[in-house]
């Protein structure tokens, strides 16, 4: 279908390249995307949809309702002052002629305008608009050349630098052919097809044909989505809708084998049953990570001796390409059999010893080191948090100890699973499963440890590696976090959060600096700035869930260093806010802070009722004494709410006492008692928040 009119065209751009990596490509395309997007809205061109394409080999991009031509541009441009434009001839300066020159114009040509400023020379014009097809050459040179890339590359005759050799070029405005010439390839209109159903070009003449065309002639899906859905179709076909298992599909292995092939094809392979005796995570990591096919799970969830691959051809003779894959398979497989045999040869926790051998980082020792930290740590933690200490303290020191095993050796991704099977054989089923755990979360939105002993040694990893790392000025700056700090930092929050874990941060950041011994020189520093740390991972936990900023800071104003007990003062906080008679008590507060931020009270200053002149001296005082006690149990019992309702009762006194006490009385004993009332007010006005950060325009906050 064309989508022409006397001023719109379709437009086609493809980039034909050498196979793409296929984690970038998408990210390439939408750099495209934005690029050409850019640019046509800088020279005014309007269009009325953009579509991306993309497979392994190519890179494309389809404009509907390309507007032909730019529209004419009204040119205003104002030129020096007069007394500079002209002498005292009145014969134009250097100035002038320059000016007149630029707007490639007559000096007698030149208009004049006066503004604020004074008296110009002024040049009005219209300048027509360019035909679109005089301007996409230079658009798509400048769109493909600022494709950010990472590694680019060059190629041939020093052609490049792009992230792959260039091999074609496609540029078609409606039915015209731009002339265009990137890294030594001359635009035309011509396509290409599957490198081995179609390798012979494909003619495009119209931009509309493109998807269709490639499609019909070429054996090439370039729609991603629909090259997608086409292979869960097949899986679920090949599977018989689960009949002969459940596919395991990743979701990044997914997007990963839909950019490796153009026209997919889902075949179904087999291996030995033998080989189900080794854990299913090491054949599923296999499968995925080594061979990019996708497994197959019984209703039990155990694993299947099947697997699904996605091929890139559909052959003659299927059978041989499933006989290849299945054959790599069984390969990888063997050595992985042959590393779990020896591994299982020798007693697990002897695996500690060589820990000495591993340095954890330069300056803070090996991983045996931390595994002794470990230990005093995550006993700690089990403590406070009502879990076996004695098997806290085992699944500390054998955390690590699957470092050095063949297996974890050859899949470094499956560090805590292989001591889980491992430890299993002579250890309690809680501390295996703690060793397993120890890792989650491992990124965002990933599960969390379900054991309390798995919480517990996931913590303490995490924080022993914060401070460890912090105290040797190891601190992510920026954009960069090469230790993963951010992620550690928001796994404690969200471990704490959702176990609800009764465990203080102060505590444990001190219990983590004893264990490090003399290796800190500054504990208090490092505490500080960890602390800080761990709750700007909070705050930005809170701004993804889109809670109330000027709340965030106002609990975090009384440092609350038990992150249940923060989240307990937020919503009470957050809940006080709502009633209505909140704002007017939060100004009352505010006029009490700016008043004693103004005053030099002297330390332990107390009311003395004896001291108290005025009525409405001594009804606010009177009121502030009755209700003391009532907050100070509230707050006691983590009433934070209640704690704030009662304060409300404090209103109307406090309004009193402002109308018709002055506080700056020149008698000192005087001034000194009403501002000793105020901080005794202020003092209650902080157990929960610090309100005064809910006025807004008031304060500003940085961790």
């Amino acid at each position: 279908m064309k989508h022409i009119s006397a001023h719109t065209q379709d437009f086609l751009l493809e980039l034909g390249t050498e196979e793409l990596p296929p984690k970038q490509i998408k990210t390439l395309v939408a750099s495209l995307k934005n690029n050409i997007e850019k640019n046509l809205k800088d020279h005014a061109l309007t269009y009325t949809a953009l579509t991306p394409f993309f497979t392994a080999r190519r890179m494309a991009i389809l404009i509907t309702a390309l507007t032909t031509k730019q529209p004419d541009q009204s040119l205003e441009l104002r030129g020096p002052p007069l007394e500079i434009a002209f002498d005292k001839l009145g014969q134009p300066t250097a100035a002038a002629i320059k000016f007149a020159n630029n707007c490639n114009t007559d000096i007698t040509k030149l208009d004049k305008i006066t503004t604020e400023k004074g008296t110009f020379l002024f040049y009005k014009t219209n300048k027509a608009g360019k035909n679109t097809i005089e301007l996409l050459p230079e658009i798509i040179i400048q769109s493909v050349k600022k494709i950010e890339i990472k590694k680019p590359m060059r190629w041939d005759n020093n052609n490049g630098p792009f992230i792959m050799p260039l091999r074609s070029l496609l540029a078609l405005f409606g039915n015209n052919t731009i002339a265009v010439e990137i890294f030594g390839i001359t635009a035309t209109n011509k396509s290409f097809g599957h490198r081995f159903h179609h390798p012979s070009t494909i003619t495009i003449t119209e931009p509309q044909q493109y998807e269709k065309l490639l499609h019909e002639q070429g054996f090439v899906v370039v729609d991603p989505a629909k090259r997608q859905q086409k292979i869960l179709e097949q899986i679920l076909a090949v599977t018989q809708n689960g009949k002969k298992g459940t596919a395991v599909v990743a979701e990044g292995l997914l997007a990963e084998v839909t950019n490796l092939v153009e026209w997919p094809v889902v075949l179904l392979g087999s291996f030995e049953q033998r080989f189900l005796k080794i854990p299913q995570e090491v054949l599923i990591t296999t499968l995925e990570n080594q061979q990019r096919c996708f497994p197959l799970i019984a209703t039990t969830g155990k694993l299947l001796p099947h697997f699904l691959i996605v091929t890139n051809l559909e052959s003659k003779n299927p059978q041989q390409i499933i006989a290849g894959n299945e054959k790599v398979i069984r390969a990888r497989f063997s050595d992985a059999e042959y590393f779990y045999n020896h591994d299982l040869q020798h007693n697990f926790a002897d695996n500690r010893e060589k820990l000495k051998s591993i340095i954890f980082q330069d300056k803070l020792g090996t991983i045996y080191d931390k595994t002794l930290r470990l230990k005093n740590i995550t006993a700690f933690i089990a403590a406070k948090i009502n879990a076996d200490v004695d098997c806290a303290e085992r699944a500390a020191e054998l955390a690590k100890c699957d470092l050095v095993t063949s297996m974890v050796g050859e899949f470094p991704e499956l560090q805590g699973v292989m001591g889980y099977y491992y430890a299993t054989i002579n250890e309690k089923e809680n501390v295996a499963l703690a060793i397993k755990e120890q890792y989650l979360p491992r990124f965002s939105h990933d599960k969390i440890p379900t054991s309390p002993l798995g919480c517990a040694l996931a913590i303490a990893d995490r924080i022993d590696t914060m401070v460890g790392l912090f105290s040797i000025n190891k601190i992510p700056s920026g954009e960069k976090d090469p230790f993963g700090l951010r992620r550690a930092a928001a796994g404690i929050v969200h471990i704490i959060l959702e176990k609800k874990l009764p465990l203080d941060l102060k505590e444990l950041l001190t219990t983590t600096c004893i264990a490090y011994q003399d290796r800190l020189k500054d504990s208090g520093e490092i505490k500080t700035k960890v602390l800080d740390f761990i709750y700007e991972r909070l705050r930005s936990l809170y701004l993804e869930d889109g809670k109330n900023t000027n709340i965030f800071r106002a609990v975090l104003a009384v440092m609350p260093t038990d992150l249940l007990d923060f989240a307990q003062r937020f919503a009470a906080v957050d809940k006080f806010t709502q009633l209505s008679e909140a704002n007017d008590l939060i100004e009352v507060y505010k006029r009490i802070r700016n008043i004693l931020e103004k005053s030099l009270l002297p330390k332990n200053t107390a009311f003395d009722f004896g001291l108290a002149t005025e009525q409405a001296e001594h009804v606010a005082a009177k009121t502030m004494m009755q209700h003391t006690k009532i907050i100070t149990d509230h707050y006691q019992q983590k009433k934070y709410f209640e704690t704030l309702a009662e304060l409300v009762k404090l209103k109307q006194p406090l309004n009193n006492f402002f109308d018709k006490v002055m506080v700056f009385v020149e008698e000192e004993k005087i001034r000194n008692n009403r501002l000793a009332l105020l901080k005794h007010l202020q003092d209650l006005f902080m157990t929960v928040a610090d309100l005064s950060y809910l006025v807004s325009g008031n304060k500003t906050f940085t961790l």
